[in-house]
């Protein structure tokens, strides 16, 4: 990526920010106010896509109705618990919309298919493993495998009809009751469309060509932000691996560059920029890397052992306006006693007071997540603030 490929869209046309739009005094204008405004507004609490089954399990606890809906029951739950709730939607599919073949699949695999403009693209999956279940369901895998790739971020353009219904869809149905993120599409991964061990062999062997993939799903991503800006999405996001997984030499040149430019497209728009990374990033936030793209909320500031973050230092080493987001261990949330999640709930608290900071998880909340220890954390965070 590089400032050539930030306005490829043309003209910028900053648009009307949601916060101006939603209704003053609901979860998504309390959310995007403390992230504009955080010293005149309350932290949220906003746990990071807790799985359906706790959301569920919790209204069950609390004996509120369950209407097996994901998105109405954490509305729900929400509204009974008074926290701001975010939502994920999903964009890759619309780059790469892979179909089943059932007739050219065998007992062992699924033969997937996806037409493109260079010929139709193949991968095979182990039957009753989800795509990306191993390094060998990746499509790219050859060198020909990124024409392919690359004719099939080409050929996004038809699609914009389509992607404007349905992320119109989600913005009707959230409504104000929560905001909503646009899902990760992370160039320097090829949109999960390479294996992670394939990627960094790829990288080393065929870096040219790499770039010019990382490139196309860039101006890809690009098209389907701006549909989903328009039709009312709060923030623009990527993600990105720890140091469990990259270096600091490649996250300098892989990431830090592409996600510079996402966040400069973004606000160019008038819109906010979301970054996620639940790993091991110390490194990043000392050396001062997740400041250079100007991130406006950055999560999830992981602690050992998922992370290595202590919640406070990291805190110290970000430029003032800078939002954060998360920090509660998953395996705390999960295994530990309702008492033990309350205590970290409130150093979490006291790490970050008069600092910019989002009372959340370290990742989507596992399943099996036991309702007393989810409403420990959600009770005393928002106790605590006010």
């Amino acid at each position: 990526m590089n400032e050539s490929h930030i306005s490829r869209l043309g003209a910028v046309q900053a648009l009307t920010h949601p916060a101006a739009t939603a209704a003053s005094g609901t979860p998504r204008r309390r959310f995007l106010d403390f992230v504009r405004g955080p010293r005149d507004h309350r932290p949220p609490v906003s746990p990071f896509l807790p799985y359906p089954d706790v959301v569920e399990a919790t209204l069950r606890h609390l004996e509120l109705p369950v209407c097996n809906d994901a998105v109405n029951d954490q509305i729900a739950l929400a509204r009974a618990l008074d926290y701001e709730p975010m939502f994920m939607v999903g964009c890759t599919q619309f780059i790469f919309p892979w179909t089943a073949d059932e007739e050219a699949s065998d007992q062992h695999s699924v033969l997937y298919t996806l037409p493109t403009s260079a010929g139709t693209w193949t991968r095979r999956v182990p039957r009753g493993l989800g795509l990306g279940s191993c390094e060998a369901s990746f499509p790219v895998q050859t060198a020909e495998d990124h024409a392919y790739f690359q004719a099939a971020c080409r050929d996004l353009e038809g699609r914009q009809g389509q992607m404007r219904a349905f992320f119109r869809q989600w913005r009707a149905k959230v409504g104000d009751e929560g905001v909503i993120v646009i899902g990760h599409v992370n160039p320097y991964w090829l949109a999960h469309q390479v294996g992670q061990a394939t990627l960094f062999l790829h990288w080393h062997d065929l870096e040219d060509t790499y770039r010019q993939s990382m490139r196309a799903v860039y101006e890809a991503s690009l098209t389907i932000f701006a549909v989903a800006m328009e039709e009312g999405f709060d923030f623009m996001s990527a993600s990105g691996l720890g140091l469990e997984m990259t270096s600091p030499a490649l996250f300098s040149i892989m990431d830090v560059p592409c996600l510079r430019d996402y966040a400069r497209w973004t606000h160019e728009r008038g819109g906010l920029f979301w970054y996620h990374n639940c790993g091991r990033t110390q490194h990043f936030f000392a050396n001062g890397q997740f400041d250079a793209f100007e991130a406006d909320l950055i999560e999830t500031v992981a602690p050992p052992p998922a992370g290595d973050n202590d919640l406070a230092t990291a805190r110290r080493r970000l430029r003032p306006g800078s939002c954060t987001k998360g920090n509660l261990d998953l395996g705390l949330l999960r295994e530990g006693k309702p008492e033990e999640v309350a205590a970290a709930t409130r150093a979490m608290v006291e790490a970050t007071r008069d600092t910019p900071h989002i009372h959340s998880t370290a990742d989507a909340v596992l399943p099996g997540t036991p309702p007393e220890n989810f409403l420990a954390h959600l009770r005393t965070a928002r106790q605590l603030c006010r």
